[in-house]
C-alpha cells in the first residue's frame, strides 16, 4: 500500500504513488480532521484502493464522475474550487504543430487539460461548465520567460541604487513585476538572479498564493569571481573548489536553478569610453570553472544559466556544458558555431538592446556604443538562427527600462531577425519549457498537461504583435484577467 511523504502538516500537498495505474497523487492535509484529501486529477484508483496518511488516517476523496471522457471533477487547493472551462472552436497554437490548428474545442477540468478535439465532437457540454466562445481568437500555452530579474527594479537606472534597496522595498516591486508578468501571458518563468536570495522568497509566495505571478524557478544569487560582475548581487568565487562550493551553498538555500557570471557585461563596461572603442564583453570564467559548476549543478539535479556575451566567453560556457548561454551580444560567427556544436540553448535578450536604441539622455558616445552593440547582437542572432541553435525567450526584466509585460517583443524580434512566426512562439512555449525541464507539464496544449493557457483575439501567425493584448490568461486552470490580474 503506498504511504504519504513522512512529516506532512496542515495544507501541505505531497505526492504519493498511485495504485494501480501509478500515477502521482496529489494530496493535502486538511486542518479540520487530519485527513488528507485527494487533490488528483483523476481521484481514487478505479478499484479503490485506499490510501493512508503517515498516522493511517484514512483520505476523504472529493469529486464524482460527471463526463467520463475528461476525467473526475476537479478538487481544490488552497481552500478554491478550480472551475470546469471549455475554449469552444478557437484557433489552436499548441507548442508543437507547425501551423494553427482551425476550429477547436479545449476542455480544462481543475488545472489541467483534459482533452483537445475537432470543435462539435466532444459531445454535449457538462452542467456548470463555464463556455468561453474562441470565433475569431487564437489560444496559445502559456508564455514562459527564461531570464527574469524581478527583484531590480527597471524605473532605477543606476544598478548600485538598485542593489542597495531594502528588502521591503525589493519585495514590494517583485511582486508587482510579477504580477505584470501574468497579466501579460507569461505563467512560468526563470529568474535570472537576486540580490540576497529575494527571488526564492518571492518563489514561494507566488507557489502559496500570496501574490499572483509566474511560475517560477529562482536562481538565487549569481555566481562570478571577484570582482565580477555579477559580484553585486551574488556570491564571489575563485577556482573550481569556490565555484563548487558556491553551487553548494545555492542548492542548500533554495536555488532551483544556476546562475553564473562567464563574462563582463558590455554595456557597463563601456561606459565613458570615446568614441569607437571597442566593446568587450570578456570572459571572466575559464572553461574549467564552467565545467567544475556544470558537473556539481547537474550532479544536484541543478541547471546551469551562464550570462556571456563575448566569443571567448560564449565558447567556454558552451563547452563547460552550461545548459543555456544568455545574451550573446558580442559573439562571433565561431561562437556561435560552437553553441550549435555543443547543443546549448541560446537565450539572447533581444528586448535589452531594442529598449535602449531609444533611452533618453544617452550622451553622443552612449548613442555610437549602443549602435556598435546593436548591429554586434543582430548578427549573433541572426546567425544563431541560421544554424539551428534552440533559441529560448528571456527578457532580462529589471534591466533598466525593461518591465515584465515585454515578452511579446521577444518573440517580434525573434522573428525580425530569421525566425519564422511559429518557431518565434515556440521559443516562448515549447522550447522554453524543454530548457526548464518542465515540458512535461507546460509549454504545449496537450491532455494531461497543467492548463497554461493565453487567449488573443485575431492571428498572431499574421500579426506577433496580437500577443501584446491578451484577452485571458489562464495558469494551472485558474483564470487571470490581464487588467486587474486577479483570479476568479
Amino acid at each position: 500500500m503506498p504511504n504519504a511523504q513522512a512529516g506532512v502538516r496542515t495544507g501541505d500537498v505531497v505526492f504519493v504513488r498511485g495504485v494501480p495505474s501509478d500515477l502521482d497523487r496529489r494530496l493535502e492535509l486538511r486542518a479540520s480532521d487530519g485527513t488528507l484529501t485527494d487533490l488528483s486529477e483523476g481521484g481514487p484508483g478505479d478499484d479503490g484502493v485506499p490510501v493512508v496518511s503517515p498516522n493511517g488516517s484514512k483520505i476523504a476523496f472529493i469529486g464524482d464522475r460527471p463526463y467520463s471522457k475528461h476525467g473526475r471533477r476537479a478538487g481544490q487547493l488552497g481552500g478554491r474550487e478550480r472551475m470546469s472551462h471549455l475554449f469552444r472552436g478557437v484557433r489552436l497554437i499548441n507548442g508543437v504543430a507547425d501551423a494553427p490548428l482551425a476550429e477547436v474545442d479545449v476542455f480544462v477540468e481543475g488545472e489541467r487539460i483534459c482533452s483537445v478535439l475537432p470543435h462539435g465532437t466532444g459531445g454535449p457540454v457538462p452542467e456548470g461548465v463555464k463556455v468561453i466562445d474562441g470565433s475569431g481568437k487564437t489560444l496559445l500555452p502559456g508564455l514562459i520567460d527564461c531570464h527574469v530579474h524581478y527583484t531590480f527594479d527597471p524605473a532605477v537606472a543606476d544598478f548600485s541604487a538598485n542593489m542597495a534597496r531594502s528588502d521591503l522595498d525589493v519585495a514590494a516591486s517583485a511582486t508587482t513585476q510579477a504580477r505584470r508578468a501574468l497579466g501579460a501571458g507569461v505563467t512560468s518563468a526563470r529568474s535570472a538572479g537576486a540580490q540576497r536570495n529575494i527571488d526564492i522568497w518571492l518563489r514561494d509566495a507566488i507557489n502559496v498564493g500570496q501574490t499572483p505571478g509566474p511560475r517560477l524557478q529562482a536562481a538565487g544569487l549569481a555566481i562570478g569571481i571577484t570582482g565580477g560582475h555579477g559580484h553585486m548581487f551574488g556570491i564571489e568565487a575563485d577556482g573550481e573548489v569556490e565555484f563548487v562550493r558556491a553551487v553548494r551553498r545555492q542548492v542548500r538555500d533554495g536555488a532551483d536553478v544556476i546562475k553564473i557570471i562567464a563574462s563582463e557585461a558590455a554595456m557597463l563596461t563601456t561606459t565613458g569610453l570615446r568614441p569607437g572603442a571597442a566593446v568587450f564583453g570578456r570572459a571572466e570564467m575559464c572553461e574549467a570553472e564552467v565545467h567544475a559548476v556544470v558537473e556539481h549543478a547537474h550532479r544536484l539535479e541543478r541547471r546551469v544559466l551562464a550570462h556571456a556575451q563575448g566569443s571567448a566567453a560564449v565558447i567556454n560556457a558552451a563547452r563547460g556544458g552550461a545548459d543555456s548561454v544568455e545574451h550573446a551580444f558580442l559573439a562571433d560567427e565561431a561562437a556561435i558555431e560552437c553553441l550549435a556544436e555543443h547543443s546549448a540553448t541560446l537565450v539572447p535578450t533581444l528586448v535589452v538592446t531594442d529598449v535602449n536604441r531609444s533611452m533618453p539622455g544617452l550622451s553622443p558616445v552612449q548613442r555610437e556604443r549602443q549602435g556598435l552593440i546593436e548591429r554586434l547582437h543582430r548578427a549573433s542572432c541572426e546567425r544563431a538562427i541560421a544554424l539551428g541553435v534552440t533559441m529560448a525567450t528571456g527578457t532580462d526584466t529589471g534591466e533598466p527600462g525593461v518591465t515584465a509585460d515585454l515578452l511579446w517583443r521577444e518573440i517580434v524580434l525573434l522573428h525580425d531577425h530569421g525566425a519564422s512566426a511559429m518557431d518565434a512562439v515556440k521559443a516562448a512555449t515549447s522550447n522554453a519549457a524543454a530548457l526548464l525541464g518542465m515540458d512535461d507539464s507546460v509549454g504545449t496544449i496537450e491532455p494531461g498537461k497543467l492548463a497554461d493557457l493565453v487567449l488573443v483575439s485575431g492571428d498572431p501567425m499574421l500579426d506577433l504583435a496580437t500577443l501584446a493584448h491578451p484577452e485571458l490568461v489562464m495558469q494551472g486552470g485558474r483564470v487571470y484577467r490581464p487588467e486587474r490580474v486577479s483570479d476568479e
